[in-house]
């Protein structure tokens, strides 16, 4: 009985050791891991989204401590497939992702993302960012956001 068990063991491990990736439909493979947009099959470069930025950083200049200032960043979608946009993260608190497409943006639209940054309790050079996380390639993209924040001792008198 104890041998039986141990030919059976051993025959299920030998099982496993011989068993590969078949790509065929249904089927998770690694290649899904590493290129995500595509649920069955590894698609060429040119037909994944693009996500182009007009500019992927803003200087806000010096600001008065407690505004809060919004800014856009206006973006197109390059590729051969219709962008979905899921996060916009900021690096803190605050800096936030305020607005964006919620909606896929089809190959050749753009669409504009609302930051805000909140001055509140911060002063001096401040360096920001947001990372937009999107099924484009890259998947990720971050945005940039410097300025100076004029405290009580820097801020003029009117």
């Amino acid at each position: 009985m104890h041998r039986a068990f141990l030919l059976l063991a051993l025959a299920l491990v030998l099982n496993g050791c011989f068993l590969t990736d078949s790509g065929e439909r249904g089927e998770v493979s690694t290649r899904d891991i590493n290129f995500p947009a595509s649920g069955y099959e590894q698609l060429d470069e040119e037909d994944y989204p693009r996500i182009n930025f007009e500019r992927t950083a803003h200087d806000m200049g010096k600001v008065v401590q407690g505004k809060r200032v919004e800014m856009r960043f206006a973006f197109s979608n390059t590729g051969g497939s219709p962008l979905v946009i899921s996060a916009v993260n900021g690096s803190c608190g605050c800096t936030v992702g305020k607005d964006w497409p919620k909606e896929p943006i089809a190959p050749g639209a753009g669409g504009e993302i609302t930051v805000a940054f909140d001055s509140e309790g911060r002063s001096g050079v401040q360096h920001k960012s947001v990372t937009v996380v999107s099924n484009a390639l890259p998947a990720s993209t971050v945005l940039t956001i410097t300025g100076e924040v004029l405290g009580p001792e820097t801020n003029p008198k009117p």
